[in-house]
């Protein structure tokens, strides 16, 4: 906690250097890092944070406020990437480009609570085997495939701490809405990783 009340002090001392002039032209973007390292974990399993693909260890928060960001004091539920960064900022800075490589522009959701994002976002951990652990998620599942071929399905919706993996033998066999979910996770995942 005193980390944060650090960061939010000094983070007001950058903005009170700033004209109104510069404020109103400015647009401010604060992301975590890659994801909550133990020590401060509150909700996530210790083992399930940083440096691993569950949520505690991917999702992390992001912050948008300044110029054009009529949005104030909402939570946004729609699936963004890092590397959606790319594509939005030079939307905002005034270039149009919808999508570059995997960067998709999310400068709607601004001021737009119902524009459209991502169906999907992917992410991998890489391990010193050259091998890696991967996951894939849409706005309800995600699933997960580690280094060892051991297979991980989770309903976001009903467990965001991810405590049920859905593949466990005492889960099985899946009903028929997730197993269609898992299926074209899986098809989107290795359309990915080709």
């Amino acid at each position: 906690m005193s980390m944060v009340e650090a960061m939010d002090s000094e983070i007001g001392r950058l903005l009170s250097s700033l004209s109104q002039e510069q404020k109103n032209n400015t647009v401010i973007i604060f992301i975590g890092d890659n994801g909550t390292p133990q020590q401060v974990t509150q909700e996530y399993n210790p083992l399930r944070v940083k440096g691993t693909l569950y949520q505690g260890g991917i999702n992390v928060p992001m912050i948008i406020s300044g110029k054009d960001v009529s949005r104030f004091n909402a939570t946004e539920g729609a699936l963004i990437n890092t590397t959606d960064l790319f594509a939005t900022i030079a939307n905002i800075a005034g270039i149009q480009v919808d999508k570059i490589n995997d960067s998709q522009n999310f400068k709607e959701l601004l001021s737009n609570e119902n524009s459209s994002s991502r169906d999907y976002v992917y992410s991998e951990v890489g391990h010193e085997s050259e091998k890696s652990d991967y996951t894939i998620r849409n706005k309800t599942h995600k699933y997960i495939v580690f280094e060892d071929g051991t297979e991980k399905f989770y309903n976001l919706n009903t467990d965001p701490l991810e405590l049920i993996n859905l593949m466990h033998i005492n889960q099985l066999p899946l009903n028929s809405t997730d197993e269609l979910i898992k299926e074209e996770l899986i098809l989107k995942l290795n359309e990915i990783r080709q």
